[in-house]
């Protein structure tokens, strides 16, 4: 089940999303923090997540299995997310070219950021992730209107895109403002 518009419901300016039929795919070479958003995510009420510490297991798991959403940390103990991105994006089984993917990192710095959207990614949120944020970040990529562009250097979400606000226009930390070293990819 692709996560989409028909999964999000609005109710008195909250989004609300079925996901129970949601595949996630969760890698993070971090086994504390693998399990906080693994619990986070089953608290939104994702079912099934598949979980990897490593960009080879990740593909492995792929190769299998076809998740509705990913989490990806930065930088995993054997390659860089932008290298796993990349693979899912061009390399992959085609079902999952679209894939929406969320990039994890607790370092922000801008590139970092702008090596995570140059792969292809949907997001970039920094750790540590509250569950609001979490949330807030997956509704806006199952809403997400942004074209999918494909070229012989790029493949992914369109880059430029004049959203700066989170769902709801909701901002939750300063940092989320469009001027700091945070920016959505």
């Amino acid at each position: 089940m692709a996560i989409g518009r028909s999964a999000a419901k609005v109710l008195m300016g909250q989004t609300r999303l079925n996901l129970n039929k949601v595949v996630a795919l969760l890698a993070d070479r971090d086994p504390y923090a693998r399990g906080l958003v693994a619990q986070m995510l089953r608290g939104f009420g994702i079912n099934t997540i598949l979980t990897a510490d490593t960009g080879a297991q990740a593909k492995e798991l792929l190769a299998v299995h076809r998740p509705d959403i990913a989490y990806i940390e930065a930088e995993l103990p054997d390659m860089p997310a932008g290298e796993l991105i990349v693979w899912i994006r061009r390399k992959a089984n085609k079902a999952l070219r679209h894939l929406p993917i969320i990039v994890l990192s607790g370092y922000t710095q801008m590139r970092v950021v702008s090596a995570a959207r140059d792969a292809g990614a949907n997001l970039v949120v920094k750790k540590p992730v509250s569950p609001q944020i979490l949330f807030d970040r997956l509704a806006w990529a199952a809403n997400s209107d942004r074209p999918f562009l494909e070229s012989n250097a790029y493949a992914g979400p369109d880059r430029r895109f004049h959203e700066v606000a989170t769902p709801g226009d909701k901002l939750h930390r300063q940092t989320d403002s469009p001027n700091s070293d945070i920016r959505q990819a």
